[in-house]
C-alpha cells in the first residue's frame, strides 16, 4: 500500500493506493476516535470534522477539514495511519500463528 498525507490550507489530504479491498478497514481506522485535533476543546477524532471520501477499486482519496477552531495536523494523521494500517499488519504477519507454533513444537518433540 502506498500512502501520501499532505496539508492544503486548512485541510489534510490522504491518498492511498493499492488498498486491495481494505476500504472498510481504512474507514474504521479513521473513525475510531484516536486521531486528535489541534485547537480548543472538542470531541476527538472525526466528530469535529468534515470528511470527503472518493474511492476506486484499489485507491482512496480522503479529505479531512476541521470545523471552525479545530484542525488536523498532517504529520499526526500520517503517523497514526502508518502505525494502524502498515506497521501493525507487518508485525502480525511476521509473528507465527498458534497452529504454526504448535506444529513446530510437535516436530521438535
Amino acid at each position: 500500500m502506498r500512502m501520501r498525507v499532505s496539508e492544503q490550507g486548512d485541510e489534510v489530504l490522504i491518498e492511498l493506493l493499492g488498498v486491495a479491498g481494505r476500504h472498510q478497514e481504512i474507514l474504521q481506522t479513521l473513525t475510531d476516535g484516536h486521531i486528535t485535533l489541534g485547537g480548543g476543546p472538542a470531541p476527538s477524532g472525526l466528530a469535529a470534522a468534515d470528511v470527503s471520501v472518493r474511492a476506486g477499486a484499489d485507491e482512496m482519496h480522503i479529505r479531512l477539514k476541521g470545523r471552525p477552531g479545530h484542525h488536523f495536523e498532517a504529520l499526526s494523521v500520517y503517523h497514526y495511519l502508518r502505525h494502524m494500517l502498515i506497521e501493525r499488519n507487518m508485525a502480525s504477519a511476521s509473528a507465527p500463528g498458534p497452529i504454526q507454533g504448535a506444529q513446530n513444537n510437535l516436530a521438535t518433540a
